[in-house]
């Protein structure tokens, strides 16, 4: 008897500036991330979004994924020459403004501070624990709020579509 083929899986890695978004992501995907593609979720360890792309690149590069996307904050302008070959690599980047914390906010239709430590100050209270543990971010961020923000927030559209595979 001829054994059942199963459909490949494909891979997906999202490389996140920091632990905090990591979390966040992490906490996403356990809402989105059934099938395909398998998604891994790593930190880049912050050091700016050189730091942050260029793990992404190399990411691609080494780790034998089908994919790589980055999720990083727009408080320091990105390098050009990055952002073009993250580009030409396909790897879509995904912009928090200004951080994490902004982007929270946002999809809890709270007004978003210009400063990321204001950001933070005002998040950070509202979180179920520590930021950088994916279980912080349950209570807030149910399936529900998620789904009614998508619609408005560009940015968790766009991340959700990446962990389902639609894009």
């Amino acid at each position: 008897m001829a054994k059942k083929k199963r459909p490949i899986k494909q891979t997906l890695v999202i490389v996140a500036e920091g632990q905090a978004d990591a979390a966040f992501v992490n906490h996403v995907k356990s809402l989105y991330g059934v099938g395909n593609p398998k998604v891994t979720v790593k930190s880049a360890g912050g050091k700016g979004p050189s730091n942050v792309i260029g793990d992404a690149l190399g990411t691609l590069k080494s780790s034998g994924c089908d994919r790589v996307a980055s999720i990083l904050d727009t408080d320091i302008p990105w390098p050009k020459t990055k952002v073009k070959e993250a580009a030409q690599k396909k790897i879509p980047l995904i912009g928090s403004e200004p951080c994490l914390e902004g982007l929270l906010l946002q999809i809890l239709g709270k007004k978003v501070p210009k400063l990321s430590n204001d950001c933070k100050k005002q998040m950070h209270p509202l979180l179920d624990g520590k930021e950088t543990d994916k279980k912080s971010y349950a209570k807030l961020f149910t399936k529900e709020v998620l789904d009614s923000a998508r619609t408005s927030v560009v940015e968790l559209d766009l991340l959700i579509n990446i962990i389902t595979g639609q894009k």
